[in-house]
């Protein structure tokens, strides 16, 4: 049976890694990575799983810092894409992460799981194989768009005019309703230059007590939380300046459980 989320990113590899351009977009850039570099803190000669790579900018990354990366995603092309670009001290792997059955207990110091959770239907099962492939004392850091403030999901912004400068639509306010039901959620992605991506991409909207919850439930310890504002000064980002548009989370797995 074929995995609908594997079609989804088979169908738009070639317009994801397109609108990465190999360092991601403007949010990525300015908003999501510094938090998550932080976060992630040195990575120097340690054994990093980036799960759920997409087309591996991250990988490339942190493997420039001094990290032995292992890249994992569902989509074939995208991993094809990685292996493409130049790149050292990295594998790449097809694989689910939520059955990570081809990497063995214990064998990471670091798990990045970079805006993925919410586009995946099985949230406790990947949180359990995060824990399981981590070292004692590894640690998990993962991102994903701000529940609370979710337009993949039941958010929306009212927009205002159009502003010359940026190019982008002033925001009114931001509206959110049937905010604990939880559902899957159909939003078709634009490129940079504005064309609509092959398929929709499925969105799983969870609570955030959902996702805390279930840190906490696979064992995990939570050191830390962001609510990332962006870095530069620039009115393009006059909407993410006023509510945020990611979280950010670390969590450990505890040095004394022997699993």
């Amino acid at each position: 049976m074929v995995n609908p989320i594997e079609s989804q990113w088979e169908a738009n590899s070639q317009a994801f890694a397109e609108l990465i351009d190999q360092k991601g977009t403007p949010h990525h850039q300015h908003i999501l990575n510094p938090c998550v570099e932080k976060l992630l803190g040195d990575v120097k000669g340690k054994l990093l799983l980036d799960a759920g790579c997409g087309e591996g900018y991250l990988s490339r990354h942190y493997a420039r810092k001094g990290a032995i990366v292992t890249g994992v995603d569902i989509s074939n092309a995208l991993i094809e894409i990685c292996k493409s670009l130049p790149s050292e001290k990295l594998n790449y792997h097809v694989g689910n992460i939520c059955n990570l059955d081809f990497i063995a207990d214990r064998t990471y110091d670091a798990v990045l799981c970079n805006l993925v959770l919410l586009n995946i239907p099985c949230l406790k099962e990947a949180l359990g194989e995060f824990y399981r492939v981590l070292k004692p004392d590894g640690s998990l850091v993962f991102s994903i768009v701000h529940p609370s403030f979710n337009f993949y999901g039941p958010g929306k912004w009212e927009m205002g005019e159009r502003d010359i400068d940026t190019k982008r639509r002033k925001g009114l306010f931001f509206k959110v309703d049937q905010y604990f039901d939880e559902r899957i959620y159909d939003h078709i992605w634009k490129t940079r230059a504005g064309d609509s991506f092959p398929q929709p991409m499925s969105f799983f909207h969870r609570t955030l007590t959902t996702y805390i919850r279930g840190v906490i439930e696979s064992g995990f310890f939570i050191s830390e939380i962001e609510e990332p504002k962006p870095v530069v000064d620039d009115d393009f980002f006059e909407r993410e300046r006023r509510i945020p548009f990611f979280l950010v989370v670390k969590a450990r797995k505890p040095s004394f459980k022997s699993t």
